[in-house]
């Protein structure tokens, strides 16, 4: 989850001259997640403490309540506490408490005064016990402080613990530009403050960052009884009479957290808006302060209808005041529980408007739903890691969760068929993953603080396909994912449309094929890649590791294709050529979306028409994109290479005829060098003058810092086979490798490795070399982007037939090649790539290279 500074004092802090440069964005976030975190723990420490359950070296018990367990997740996000349902503490938990348990317990404490929900409980002074107490804890953190590393985890924990309560309190008195007293003391020990009590550049950045501390501090109340939440006396009653949550400060915090995500919805909102067919309204369900309305407001004005809904009265009261400074005329602010949309229905009526007519959005919400747990028993993944309360204190598993999110979706689904819905989400991030960017996320305050108040966020992978259940699916090229580039989802934003067939044609002749497979050609191995291309080879279900790049092709390509409709003469073809087609990922896509988009009906009102070529190699592969796609009747199928086995010119391909759009979809990365430049010149030569190329590629280096290339887990596949092979002269052979190792010996391990090579470049292509390929003939740029690929589709890849039959031919018998693969993917690849920096909880996170160029 990104946080923006989006906030400052209303009087200017006086400024210390000099003081230095002001800290970087990554830095001021880092702090600004860590102190959260920190208050988090010594609520959680102090009361796990409290109930005697920090000394024992296996402090899990099976008997655990649900808030118990999520107190023991976050331990293990903070790397504390191993996962394993006996967990133990790590040697950073035992040191961590060894030395600090008493400082974590102390603050603990102290934030446990803050146990009021009263809208106006910040506004008021610290009584003198609190004073005092505070002072106390001032003293002993200036001593210890002294001899501790100001950025160290524990340290920024302790820190954070006190600077929290402080800084919320000097922003409800409205005195953040002059701190006295003993909160000044521990600004300046912090370095907010010099030693004249004028901020320095570091406090100034810092405080536009306050109101975030607001997020975990208007669960203060909740976290002030965790001892009982423990012991299992109490439980957390979300709804009305709430008394585990300051209302009012959650909404302003959230509107802080939430502004940057509004800003990045707008390209959604322009493309919904700009469609033939508008909504009547937009709905925010969960409104909070209205933020998100008046947003829209400052973007579309009354040319739409605004309703605003939410079931927290203090929430509406305050939307009202925004919508209306904002200019909102007439705005509709309504009671709803986003768990009942037929109520909402209801209500809508009321004022003339009918449901399905409207856009609705939500922000933060989904997860914050009342668990229902009524639907019937879905075929879910059980993917979700958080640790899930129920209504009675007891856990939830992931399969109730996430059973319960798709009963939740599919109550929306009647409700939604127009238009859809534009979703912000936030997600849990898994154990694992959190501790290794601690800093980077809010997941170890986040996660606990919606674990324990009976809220249930889960991964994102387990997200989107908990909305594909229900019915819906992501616009893949509107899909924003927050951070870009790490291995987690912390928060994304999508569209989610209702699932719609797969386009449907009847057979016909075919007219304008230069190539047709032969009849008897054996569909196996291009029927393993479709499905690694599509959840089980179902054509209205791309799977999501190539659905998001394939996506901005498709979105690049038909906004190019639209803007030809538009302006379209008679007797004009428009004309798109999908280069190395394959089993037809992209031209599938296109399809679909060509139909959805009436471009052929619309053409031919202008006496036009459209072809899409489809070109490639004569392979398996092809032939099943021959078979998905030969009764589309635009399309046409053409062969890469002659009767001789030469190359042809793309130009030669379309029989002279020029193309408006050439698309190379997971190509590139295929090429050697010489081969690129060469296609380069091909693609120009069959573009029109400023004709697009547009390309997708998940195997061109270099792969970020937290990233790994689509290939990698092939290439160490392949470095412990031939480790394997070496080892017969040097050492005894693992037993699970013997067979395949006895019968590598009848193979020429020259021959193979050529093989092998051919398959899959021993050392990936540089996107560099693809961008002075293309330089001669085109203008434009690639962006990287990344996206997660399971585990399971990671050995699905080494099971395609082709593949492990070229790039392991030192085995000629498949079962036995397929032994080997299962053995060295699952013991020692898949955990080897999972354990580092590109692990995700479910997979790796994949670096795409995608492009858009013209035609000079």
């Amino acid at each position: 989850m990104g946080l923006e500074p989006i906030r400052t004092p209303t009087t200017a802090p006086r400024v210390a001259p000099e003081a230095g440069p002001a800290p970087g964005r990554d830095e001021l976030r880092r702090m600004a997640f860590l102190y959260q975190d920190g208050a988090m723990l010594a609520a959680t420490v102090r009361a796990l403490h409290a109930i005697g359950r920090l000394d024992h070296e296996l402090p899990r018990r099976p008997d655990d309540n649900g808030y118990l367990r999520v107190a023991w997740r976050c331990l293990a996000a903070t790397g504390w506490l191993t996962e394993e349902v006996q967990g133990m503490w790590t040697l950073a938990g035992r040191s961590a408490l060894r030395r600090n348990r008493d400082r974590y317990v102390a603050a603990g404490e102290f934030l446990a005064r803050f146990d009021s929900n009263d809208p106006e409980c910040w506004t008021v002074p610290w009584d003198a016990d609190t004073r005092a107490e505070f002072a106390d804890l001032v003293d002993g953190h200036v001593a210890w402080r002294a001899g501790a590393d100001p950025d160290d985890l524990v340290t920024l924990h302790l820190d954070g613990a006190l600077a929290v309560p402080a800084m919320l309190s000097l922003r409800g008195l409205g005195t953040l530009d002059s701190p006295e007293g003993d909160i000044a003391r521990l600004l300046t020990l912090l370095g907010w403050l010099d030693g004249e009590g004028e901020w320095t550049p570091l406090g100034t950045a810092s405080l536009a960052f306050v109101d975030h501390f607001g997020l975990v501090g208007s669960y203060l109340p909740m976290l002030s009884r965790l001892p009982e939440l423990y012991r299992g006396d109490v439980v957390v009653t979300p709804g009305d009479g709430e008394w585990h949550c300051e209302r009012r400060l959650n909404v302003q915090a959230s509107a802080a957290a939430h502004r940057r995500y509004f800003l990045d919805a707008d390209p959604v909102f322009r493309d919904i808006l700009s469609a033939r067919s508008r909504p009547a309204f937009i709905a925010d369900m969960g409104c909070g302060d209205g933020s998100w309305l008046a947003h829209l407001y400052g973007m579309f004005g009354d040319e739409i209808r605004y309703v605003g809904i939410d079931v927290s009265p203090v929430a509406l009261d305050t939307a009202r005041e925004v919508l209306e400074a904002a200019g909102v005329s007439d705005p509709i602010l309504l009671i709803g529980e986003i768990g009942d949309p037929d109520k909402l229905a209801v209500s809508l009526e009321e004022h003339g408007l009918s449901m399905e007519d409207g856009l609705h959005i939500r922000s933060f919400i989904d997860h914050d739903r009342l668990y229902q747990g009524d639907g019937p028993r879905e075929p879910v993944p059980g993917w979700a890691t958080g640790a899930y309360v129920a209504p009675d204190g007891s856990p939830l598993t992931a399969a109730e969760v996430e059973t319960d999110l798709v009963a939740h979706l599919r109550r929306w689904a009647p409700h939604t068929r127009r238009h859809g819905m534009v979703v912000l989400e936030a997600h849990c991030v898994a154990p694992q993953v959190a501790r290794r960017h601690l800093g980077a996320l809010h997941s170890v305050a986040f996660d606990a603080y919606h674990g324990l108040s009976h809220q249930y966020p889960m991964e994102y992978p387990a997200f989107l396909r908990c909305c594909r259940l229900a019915g819906f699916e992501p616009t893949d090229h509107l899909e924003r994912r927050y951070p870009t580039s790490r291995p987690f989802v912390a928060v994304s934003l999508n569209r989610l449309a209702p699932v719609r067939p797969a386009p449907s044609f009847e057979p016909a002749e075919r007219h304008g094929d230069t190539w047709q497979p032969e009849q008897d050609t054996d569909l196996t191995d291009g029927a393993r890649l479709h499905e690694l291309l599509y959840v089980d080879g179902d054509l209205t279900w791309p799977r999501r590791w190539s659905a998001g790049a394939t996506g901005v092709v498709v979105h690049d390509t038909l906004a190019n294709v639209e803007n030809l409709v538009d302006h379209a003469l008679p007797g004009q073809v428009v004309r798109v050529l999908d280069y190395g087609a394959g089993t037809g990922l992209a031209s599938l896509e296109l399809v679909r979306a060509f139909v959805e988009h009436r471009v052929v009906e619309r053409l031919a009102e202008r006496e036009a028409s459209l072809e899409l070529h489809v070109v490639d190699i004569p392979t398996p592969w092809f032939a099943q994109g021959y078979a998905l796609l030969r009764d589309v009747p635009f399309t046409r199928f053409h062969s890469l290479r002659d009767d001789e086995g030469r190359f042809r010119p793309l130009l030669e391909v379309t029989g002279g005829r020029e193309v408006d759009v050439v698309v190379a979809n997971m190509v590139f990365h295929l090429l050697n060098d010489d081969a690129m430049r060469v296609a380069s010149a091909s693609m120009a030569g069959v573009l029109r003058p400023g004709g697009l190329l547009v390309y997708s590629s998940p195997d061109l280096a270099p792969a970020t810092s937290n990233s790994l290339l689509f290939h990698d887990a092939n290439r160490l596949l392949r470095k412990y086979w031939l480790a394997a092979l070496d080892s017969v002269e040097g050492g005894p052979v693992p037993p699970q490798l013997r067979a395949a190792v006895a019968a590598a010996h009848s193979v020429s391990r020259e021959d193979a490795q050529r093989r092998a090579d051919r398959r899959i470049l021993p050392s990936p292509r540089d996107v560099s070399s693809v961008e002075s390929a293309l330089a001669p003939h085109f203008d434009g740029r690639t962006t990287r982007r990344t996206d997660e690929m399971l585990a399971e589709e990671i050995l699905m890849t080494t099971f395609v037939p082709a593949n492990q039959a070229e790039y392991l031919a030192e085995i000629p018998d498949a079962d036995l090649r397929g032994e080997l693969i299962r053995h060295l993917m699952v013991e020692r690849v898949l955990p080897e790539l999972m354990g580092g920096s590109a692990g995700t909880a479910n997979g790796l996170n994949i670096a795409w290279a995608t492009g858009r160029y013209h035609r000079r």
